[in-house]
């Protein structure tokens, strides 16, 4: 019988072939360099050629820290998607943006335009971000960029060094641009930057009135949860398991008020039995998140945009592997849910948010308007 993992392999295999026929790029993974280069890097091409809000989310860090290390710069991106070039309009270090079908080997004409801008740009640093990502190690190679650092060529990296480099998916190109460029810019050991959208002012303020009218407030937000109660495959939890989960969190979260975000077919998972919110505009969707107080979510591209959008936010995960995708950063953080009750985990997020009745803390954030 012709199983399901055997028609992927064999996609994964056509794929390769076709790509490499496209792009004519060799086999090997982009070298990793070791050393400062003498001369400026002043072009910069990054090659995460995905579609997925997750995925591209996790790119910030990696934007943030090369703003930091090579701030007369300008960073180019290969992504996939029409909805990608959106997410990183406010990254004054970003310039063009290649934009590739979401099925770019259906479309080698297309794809082909695209390859013949990238070889005639002449970067002087192209980086494959990914692990793993077949794509992102073409779209490198065929850069033909005088430097590279890449993802792909990392397992040298974690053998030869004497603290083993993060495995979390944003973390890890980070710290391999900081050993490539270390005199320029932060330690290795230094702290990771957050995943972040960057919202503009008037981004964040539309965010409030959105979320005002959700709560019934008026001019003060009330301390506000933030759940998505959706995900794709074996991590979506059944509506059962969050009601069960909701209803222990809020007795423990007296005073706060939750909010659903609906996924992309704007239908509630919560029987709208809150009030939600949905919006095709990826970025008003951060806004309204920005202004919550801290969100909860199954580990999905919600998850990465609640944590984008700048607030603590708690990962459910049943599937995937923390130490690649938890959320970091200002009180963030993910629990495993395997082996728990909805209850036993629904005390878990309240003790991370710091509002476990009579335990005498406060809430991480207790609304926009503090």
């Amino acid at each position: 019988m012709f199983l399901l993992q055997d028609y992927q392999e064999l996609r994964r295999r056509l794929t390769r072939g076709v790509t490499r026929a496209l792009l004519h790029a060799p086999a090997a993974g982009p070298p990793f360099i070791a050393n400062a280069p003498e001369r400026p890097i002043r072009r910069v091409l990054v090659c995460r050629p995905n579609h997925r809000l997750g995925n591209l989310l996790l790119l910030t860090p990696l934007l943030k820290e090369l703003q930091h290390v090579l701030p007369d710069a300008e960073v180019d991106l290969v992504l996939a998607g029409e909805d990608g070039a959106r997410l990183f309009r406010t990254f004054r270090n970003v310039g063009h943006i290649y934009v590739l079908h979401r099925r770019m080997v259906r479309h080698p004409l297309q794809t082909a335009g695209i390859v013949l801008q990238i070889r005639r740009a002449k970067y002087d640093l192209a980086i494959d971000p990914c692990e793993g990502s077949q794509s992102s190690r073409w779209f490198t190679a065929i850069a033909n960029a005088t430097h590279v650092i890449g993802a792909a060529g990392n397992d040298q990296v974690r053998t030869t060094d004497s603290k083993a480099a993060p495995a979390h998916m944003a973390q890890l190109p980070v710290y391999l641009v900081r050993r490539a460029l270390a005199p320029r810019g932060a330690s290795p050991d230094d702290e990771y930057p957050a995943l972040d959208i960057r919202l503009s002012p008037t981004e964040n303020q539309r965010g409030q009135q959105i979320l005002s009218v959700l709560t019934s407030a008026g001019t003060s937000l009330p301390p506000t949860i933030g759940v998505f109660a959706d995900a794709t495959g074996a991590k979506r939890y059944a509506e059962a398991w969050w009601m069960r989960f909701i209803e222990t969190l809020l007795g423990q979260a007296r005073g706060f008020r939750l909010v659903e975000i609906a996924p992309p077919d704007g239908q509630s998972r919560l029987s709208s039995r809150f009030p939600s919110f949905f919006s095709p505009d990826t970025r008003e969707v951060a806004a309204v998140i920005s202004s919550m107080s801290c969100f909860l979510s199954a580990d999905c591209g919600v998850m990465h945009l609640a944590r984008a959008s700048g607030i603590p936010t708690i990962g459910l995960f049943s599937v995937t592997d923390l130490a690649k995708y938890a959320p970091y950063g200002d009180g963030s953080c993910a629990i495993d849910t395997n082996g728990k009750s909805p209850e036993q985990v629904a005390l878990l997020a309240a003790t991370a948010m710091g509002v476990v009745r009579g335990g005498g803390k406060q809430p991480v954030r207790s609304g926009a308007g503090d």
